[in-house]
């Protein structure tokens, strides 16, 4: 479920330019995991710092990739 929910997560940032500028103004990164575990949880999507985490590093792996 928890990945499930960092999906519908996922997409309402997508659709929602509030969530977006919110989450891009954020300094550091363990203050965006916070607040995208807030905003999430706010939204019904729960999920966990180190499924967060685990999402940041595969889409990092997979934009390196890209590039080899």
């Amino acid at each position: 479920m928890p990945l499930e929910d960092f999906e519908r997560f996922r997409r309402l940032v997508l659709e929602d330019v509030t969530l977006q500028e919110a989450l891009k103004a954020t300094a550091d990164v363990p203050a965006f995991l916070a607040l995208a575990r807030r905003l999430g949880a706010e939204r019904g999507c729960h999920f966990t710092e180190e499924e967060l985490r685990e999402t940041m590093r595969a889409a990092r792996r997979t934009w390196l990739e890209s590039w080899i």
